[in-house]
Order: C-alpha cells, then sequence, then structure tokens
C-alpha cells in the first residue's frame, strides 16, 4: 500500500482551457461538446431576439364571413339573430 497521497494535476499540465467555461477541457479543439452548443445557442437566441425587435406591420383582416344563424342589420352594420325583426337602431327587416 502507498503511504504517499497522489497530486492533483493542476491546468498547466499541457491541458487547453475551454475559452466558455475556463475549466480543463480534453477534446481535441479544446471546448467541451456542452459548452460549445451553449454558446452556440446563445448566438443564435441573440440573432432571434433581433428579429422579433423588428417591427412588422400586422396582417391584413380578412373580411368577417356570415355567421349562420346571424343577419346584418343594413343601417348600422349590426350582427343580430335571424329571428330579430327590428334592430335597435330601428331598422325593420320586413319593412312593415
Amino acid at each position: 500500500m502507498s503511504v504517499k497521497k497522489p497530486v492533483p494535476v493542476s491546468a498547466d499540465a499541457g491541458h487547453n482551457l475551454c475559452p466558455v467555461c475556463g475549466k480543463r477541457s480534453y477534446s481535441a479543439a479544446g471546448t467541451h461538446p456542452q459548452c460549445a452548443q451553449r454558446h452556440a445557442e446563445a448566438v443564435r437566441k441573440e440573432e432571434m431576439a433581433a428579429e422579433k425587435t423588428v417591427a412588422k406591420e400586422p396582417p391584413a383582416k380578412a373580411p368577417r364571413q356570415q355567421r349562420s344563424w346571424k343577419k346584418k342589420c343594413p343601417k348600422c352594420d349590426a350582427e343580430l339573430h335571424v329571428r330579430k325583426k327590428v334592430c335597435s337602431c330601428g331598422h325593420n327587416f320586413f319593412g312593415r
């Protein structure tokens, strides 16, 4: 049995330091794969945020379709139930 404790490997032992997290990296590129992904996502998030801030004009509204069981008053353009005979504006649908 060994009495001597192992010496911890220091960062200066010739290994690359990850530029994202600053810890020792064993990959050939010198960056941890998860750190590289995090860095790429941060850049992408900034681009997406910049795209969202660009003012977009609202889409043109499509004309409203006539709903079933509703009719439109020719005087005030109010939507009423089909069985309603007189509108609140005074228009009489049957002309009597």
